[in-house]
């Protein structure tokens, strides 16, 4: 019984003992846990943090974001890593766009969430880590990796400054700079490049250690040294002037004299960078005019004009002299070149348009397809010589016109006579034409340089029938053309093709012995045809 007895009280006093070890650990459970829960839902810091040497243990979000302000955390951390490239190209690269920082509001967020998460035994555990800690604790680690860096951000301005380089360097050719006397080449220029992904790496390097410069000056790609013997066969060339192509009716443009040292363009090639524009001294002769001048020049100056009258003319005439005057219009002979009437005009026929009216043809007064485009042919030879063209074939009518004096007009037909002239200025001349109600004008228009003109004068005499000598049939007519310089003083005179324009019959005063021989022959005449 004694021993029963002991036993019990000490069973009760064990079963006691672990009840009241249970009951303080449920009691401490629940202080850890309550403690937990309201470390888990206070707005403020654990105790004891620091930021980049910022105290901001047990303040709220907002205060720890304008303590941080107050201490300047954007403007310490928004200095730029500043990369340089070759060829002066540069990147500035913003640490907290780039990942590598955060901002003051990103860092007073993760302030706060330091020891506030979901777990509360595992926030009771932070809080005691900062509590027990005799340094402050810093809940910021940064980036660690290059994956914990922004990808995009980087490589698209990186991108910049490779697309930037391949446009400074995608140039292979030789340039020759005809106004300041150089050529220029890139060295590498074509075949080199920067190496994207590369340069990524070091970016990324230099932000993960902190740096605030990167000089990047690795090329990729070969660097061919030039055939400069190939280079010289390429740019040299004998200085000659603009000059006009009267076949092709264009301008030649100028070409300027060109050579260098060919050993000299070495040596200034190896010492350049690669990427490097190189400047390559030549020897430059520069041509006194330029494709540029002659075109200024073109069709400048109006250098004469002629004007004759067709009132009076029939329709059809009028139309012919309109028709044969808009196939002038515009027509250009440029220097050296030959003019052809019959050539510009054509052939005079109803198909083209032309119509019946009076003509000369073999001393007879007659209707012929195209008549009065004679008058449009003497006003143009007539507007030539006073343009200076020089006349190659011109033939006068077989009588006297009436709306030119004689040594003055150019008769024409399909296929001779035909009226032709040469262009022997400096300068192309164009002609243009105009026809109103009762008149055409033709003019010259070309390049004066020197402020010549021409004075014309004729000389004029009688002719006499051979069978009768002291009968007047006609009259000879010689055209002299004085060009006279500015100052009015005779350069040269020039003598134009001599003419005979013979009297209508009935206007030539025949001798009795004459009228009476040539009444007995046409009534012979008359006699024989009746028999």
């Amino acid at each position: 019984m004694h021993k029963k007895r002991k036993t019990s009280r000490f069973g009760q006093r064990l079963t006691m003992a672990l009840s009241l070890i249970m009951i303080f650990a449920l009691l401490f459970a629940g202080g850890a846990l309550y403690a937990g829960w309201q470390i888990s839902e206070s707005d403020r810091n654990l105790p004891n943090l620091t930021l980049e040497g910022v105290e901001v243990g047990g303040l709220t979000r907002e205060e720890t974001l304008q303590k941080l302000r107050a201490a300047g955390w954007d403007s310490l951390n928004e200095v730029p890593l500043e990369v340089s490239f070759p060829l002066g190209l540069s990147l500035q690269l913003d640490r907290m766009q780039a990942g590598a920082i955060l901002t003051a509001a990103d860092a007073a967020e993760a302030a706060y969430a330091y020891g506030h998460g979901s777990h509360w035994f595992d926030n009771l555990e932070t809080w005691l880590k900062t509590r027990l800690s005799r340094t402050p604790v810093s809940p910021i680690t940064g980036p660690q990796t290059e994956a914990d860096l922004n990808q995009n951000y980087l490589l698209a301005n990186i991108r910049t400054v490779t697309e930037r380089f391949d446009e400074l360097t995608s140039d292979r050719n030789v340039h020759l700079d005809t106004e300041h006397g150089r050529m220029t080449m890139i060295k590498g220029g074509g075949s080199i490049r920067l190496d994207q992904n590369r340069i990524l790496a070091a970016v990324s390097r230099a932000l993960l250690d902190g740096a605030r410069e990167l000089q990047w000056t690795e090329i990729s790609g070969e660097v061919v040294t030039p055939d400069f013997e190939s280079v010289y066969a390429q740019v040299q060339a004998d200085m000659h002037d603009a000059y006009f192509d009267s076949e092709a009716h264009e301008i030649v443009p100028e070409s300027y004299g060109c050579s260098f040292d060919t050993g000299a363009a070495a040596a200034i090639w190896e010492q350049a960078a690669v990427g490097e524009e190189i400047e390559i001294p030549v020897d430059l002769q520069k041509p006194f005019i330029t494709a540029e001048l002659l075109r200024s020049f073109l069709f400048r100056d109006r250098l004469c004009y002629m004007t004759t009258d067709f009132r009076g003319s029939s329709g059809n005439r009028i139309n012919n002299i309109d028709l044969a005057a808009r196939k002038l219009d515009n027509v250009e002979i440029w220097p050296g070149e030959s003019f052809s009437y019959n050539t510009v005009i054509g052939q005079r026929t109803e198909e083209a348009g032309f119509l019946i009216a009076g003509a000369y043809a073999d001393g007879e007064v007659t209707e012929e397809v195209g008549g009065g485009i004679c008058q449009v042919s003497s006003t143009l030879y007539c507007a030539a010589m006073y343009a200076q063209m020089t006349t190659l074939q011109r033939q006068n009518h077989y009588f006297a016109v009436g709306y030119l004096s004689m040594g003055y007009d150019a008769t024409v037909s399909w296929t001779w006579p035909d009226y032709k002239f040469r262009n022997d200025r400096d300068f192309p001349v164009k002609i243009l034409t105009y026809v109103d109600d009762h008149s055409i004008t033709v003019e010259f228009w070309g390049t004066d340089l020197d402020g010549s003109r021409v004075s014309p004068y004729t000389k004029t005499w009688d002719v006499f029938d051979e069978e009768y000598p002291n009968v007047v049939i006609g009259h000879g007519a010689t055209t002299f053309r004085q060009i006279l310089d500015a100052s009015g003083n005779v350069i040269k005179t020039i003598e134009e093709p001599t003419g005979i324009y013979y009297l209508h019959d009935e206007l030539i005063d025949w001798p009795p012995e004459k009228l009476a021989k040539d009444a007995a022959a046409a009534t012979a005449s008359l006699t024989l045809g009746l028999s």
